[in-house]
């Protein structure tokens, strides 16, 4: 197919099929197809890889397995609100519970260079606490999800949810930028979720230290919304009038990576024919 022109529209095809964790989770997808010099779409992609199972620890009620633990988010009274999940940031790669047989290599911060000539790796640490920062926000504002979002600085023996980044690309090939499980109604709360920074730094540069910081919270914060149970948004659902860009969009350009982005459009995390909608596999037209 011949490459678009700028501002030209077209159908990039049905994603690929994902591979499956042990236990029977769905794997949500988030991809990009690069084309120079014009949009790039970052296309989310679902499969159905067994029974709606999970293969977790701690399903169930997890206030009553972590009743002290509570998120960064205030009540209207400023009292902290507990927290559904814990969210374990791992930025030195290792092995991940999707791809058990691979090892993910650490990201490197010196790949990603800023727009005031130097790169991430000068300002590794406040990189990534202001990632995290940025995932907090974006939680905190929507009301139905309270997490708890810390850096993981070493082993957790209780049941979190881990994201690794990692300097690799998919290891099932295609353009993802991340990958997470899909756990309807939140059931479980051990899940797993990865990015893949080296598609990310696919995606040109230099960019500014605040549009990287943008660009790696949004995809995180996409990857974690699956794992509570959120599927993806088409862009006709998207409200036409809106400070933000929808989060679990089916696709977003490099422009809308580096954008504010909430949870606009409300779902049914746990209504069955609602996620078997999110979940087949469609086209993205951008």
């Amino acid at each position: 197919m011949d490459s678009p022109g700028p501002g030209s529209r077209r159908d990039l095809g049905p994603f690929a099929a994902r591979g499956k964790r042990e236990g029977g989770k769905k794997l949500y997808t988030h991809a990009s197809q690069h084309r120079a010099r014009v949009f790039i779409p970052l296309a989310i992609s679902a499969s159905i890889t067994g029974a709606i199972v999970g293969c977790g620890t701690e399903p169930g009620n997890f206030f009553a397995v972590r009743p002290l633990l509570t998120s960064e988010c205030t009540s209207p009274d400023g009292e902290p609100l507990p927290a559904s999940d814990l969210v374990l940031l791992d930025w030195d790669g290792g092995v991940s519970p999707l791809y058990p047989n691979i090892t993910i290599d650490a990201l490197d911060l010196a790949e990603f260079p800023t727009a005031d000539g130097d790169t991430l790796a000068d300002r590794a640490e406040e990189f990534k606490e202001a990632v995290r920062g940025q995932i907090t926000l974006i939680y905190c504002e929507f009301p139905d999800a309270n997490i708890r979002v810390e850096q993981r600085t070493g082993s957790y023996r209780g049941a979190a949810t881990v994201v690794q980044y990692g300097q690799i690309l998919s290891p099932t090939g295609g353009v993802q930028i991340g990958e997470g499980e899909y756990d309807p109604c939140n059931r479980y709360h051990d899940d797993a979720a990865v990015i893949y920074a080296e598609q990310i730094r696919r995606l040109g540069g230099p960019y500014t230290f605040e549009q990287w910081v943008l660009m790696f919270a949004n995809v995180t914060a996409h990857e974690i919304g699956h794992t509570l149970g959120y599927g993806h948004i088409e862009r006709s659902e998207q409200p036409t009038r809106s400070l933000y860009v929808e989060l679990m969009l089916t696709g977003h350009t490099i422009s809308e990576l580096q954008r504010e982005q909430r949870y606009l459009v409300p779902q049914d995390t746990c209504s069955k024919d609602a996620t078997a909608a999110r979940c087949t596999q469609t086209p993205i037209v951008d």
